[in-house]
């Protein structure tokens, strides 16, 4: 997720509204079911016949032997950069390598240099059918290729694919080994998302071979050089020449920080950031969504603007990369903005067993409520918050089909034309519904409670859940809520207006716009029960201006 982030503190959210490039590593979590739990599942139901157990356990290793991968990889890290993998696979005469992902296309002509062997290491006369997709005169089970990791011309797209250069990188397994099911080279040309459902759960045996003097670090285990990866497609690991790790325990939970780079904060600081934000969000959901979470937290390996930053969540990790401003205080504001962020998405959706287009929640929600998290740790005023409302509802206002769809078919179509939808106008949709919410319960109810709701039901860390449509289930929630039974109808399942003044006005929220930019302030008159809502959401009416008046 790529945003132009103003050093000024009245910015610091916009970014979040605006982002070029976010990720959907929902989909990519979602898109095959690995078929180990359902193995697993199988073995404990046989253990009562001894015999029927032996044969049963002999045949998930015959499966589980034509199913792993193993492969090496070996860096190189001068220009430009450059990895060698080579391994084992089941026999295929199709071989496919992703090709798009999330908005960045074209990763198949990475990959060069591809050769395939049989069993006995026999060469096999290959074919390329297109980047990224090849075919094998007879069935290969070995496998050698290169893939040029070059750091992506857009910056934005470096926090989304494997990269090097001559002092760090990040590899994702994902776009560097081949796709489970390799009939997805007959649809090469498909969009980012239909080809995300294309990844792969399964596992790897991943040795990882780096030049004299680096290192290698991941939240896959402790070992740095050879690991049984159990899902490729959340798979990401930190390489470089003098990167620097610390780690601190949460609510059970370990945290890693792996930097690398001169900031102008403290590698403490940044790890005391994360951890208050991390707590923050496992008081609010009731638990914790997984054993270990780790953030890199790079330099952009491109030349960016100090105040640029692009970030991914995928599985229990966080890759930030950040331009580099020379103030302690404006760099920690600007680290605070992707943090509150991103770290939420380590539970949602990437803790959640949903599956579907419901990207207005995950994402757009998202947007708002690591608005709220902001100022409830104090990284956010309660004015640069009503800001924040303000210029999502510009954005949206501008929008030539902004109501054209409803969010579900806004998510349907995020990577096209359905971005504006999925990030403004459901952002404005979660605070009509906090709004709402705290209001009719008298402050007993709060979108804290839905999201809590959402990952006690549908939690997949701890549990075998099976997954759910993720728009069937956040929608029954919010209907099940009394007095907002038609709440999703309208906003959700509809495309709906937002006449945002009639929304917040209710509320003790003056909505104006005096000239190209609307703004939002709280009225000179409030009642009791306006004070007590906009309290929660963090007003401090002791610092109002002179001459306002409270009833």
């Amino acid at each position: 997720m790529s945003i132009p982030v103003n050093p000024l503190i009245a910015t610091r959210i916009l970014p979040a509204i605006s982002k070029q490039i976010p990720l959907d590593y929902r989909k990519v979590r979602t898109s095959l079911r690995s078929i180990s739990a359902n193995l697993k599942c199988g073995v404990i139901r046989s253990v009562g016949s001894t015999l029927g157990a032996l044969a049963l356990l002999g045949f998930l290793a015959s499966i589980a032997s034509a199913q792993q991968l193993s492969v090496v990889i070996r860096v190189q890290s001068q220009a430009p950069g450059r990895a060698l993998i080579e391994g084992n696979a089941s026999p295929s005469t199709v071989w496919s390598f992703r090709d798009s992902y999330a908005g960045v296309n074209n990763l198949g002509v990475r990959i060069e240099e591809m050769h395939l062997f049989d069993a006995d290491g026999a060469d096999i006369q290959t074919r390329k059918i297109a980047p990224g997709q090849f075919e094998a005169a007879r069935p290969a089970s070995k496998f050698r290729y290169e893939v040029n990791l070059n750091p992506p011309a857009r910056a934005s797209d470096a926090a989304l694919v494997s990269w090097l250069n001559s002092d760090r990188g990040v590899l994702r397994l994902a776009d560097l080994l081949p796709v489970a099911d390799r009939t997805v080279a007959a649809n090469a040309g498909a969009s980012a998302r239909d080809n995300n459902r294309s990844l792969d759960k399964s596992q790897a045996a991943v040795r990882i071979y780096v030049p004299a003097g680096w290192s290698v670090h991941s939240n896959e285990g402790n070992s740095q050089t050879e690991l049984n990866v159990l899902e490729i497609d959340r798979a990401v690991f930190a390489l470089g020449r003098q990167l620097r790790t610390s780690r601190t325990t949460v609510s059970k939970t370990t945290l890693s920080l792996i930097i690398d780079g001169e900031w102008a904060f403290a590698d403490a600081d940044a790890l005391e950031m994360t951890t208050k934000v991390f707590a923050a969000y496992t008081e609010v959901m009731g638990g914790r969504p997984a054993n270990r979470a780790t953030l890199i937290l790079f330099p952009s390996p491109q030349n960016v603007a100090a105040d640029r930053w692009s970030a991914e969540t995928r599985g229990s990790t966080v890759s930030l990369l950040m331009g580099k401003l020379p103030s302690k205080t404006a760099a920690l504001l600007q680290l605070s903005v992707p943090l509150t962020h991103e770290l939420f998405h380590l539970w949602i959706p990437n803790a959640l067993a949903l599956e579907g287009d419901y990207d207005w929640f995950y994402e757009g929600f998202t947007v708002y409520h690591s608005a709220r998290t902001a100022v409830r740790l104090g990284l956010l005023t309660f004015q640069e918050f009503l800001n924040a409302i303000a210029r999502a509802y510009d954005a949206y206002a501008v929008g030539l089909e902004r109501d054209r769809w409803s969010l579900i078919e806004a998510s349907q179509r995020r990577w096209t034309t359905g971005s504006s939808a999925v990030y403004q106008k459901s952002m404005l949709v979660a605070f009509v519904l906090d709004l709402k919410l705290r209001s009719q319960s008298r402050g007993k109810r709060s979108l804290d409670g839905l999201y809590r709701e959402v990952f006690g039901r549908y939690r997949s860390f701890g549990t075998s859940a099976v997954a759910a449509d993720g728009n069937q289930a956040v929608v029954a929630i919010i209907e099940s809520t009394p007095g907002l039974e038609h709440f999703a109808e309208t906003y959700v399942r509809r495309a709906a207006v937002i006449d945002l003044q009639a929304e917040a006005t209710p509320f003790g929220l003056k909505v104006e716009r005096p000239g190209l930019r609307t703004r939002i302030s709280v009225s000179e008159t409030l009642t009791r029960q306006q004070r007590d809502l906009l309290r929660e959401l963090g007003y401090n009416d002791s610092v109002r201006t002179p001459g306002t008046k409270k009833r």
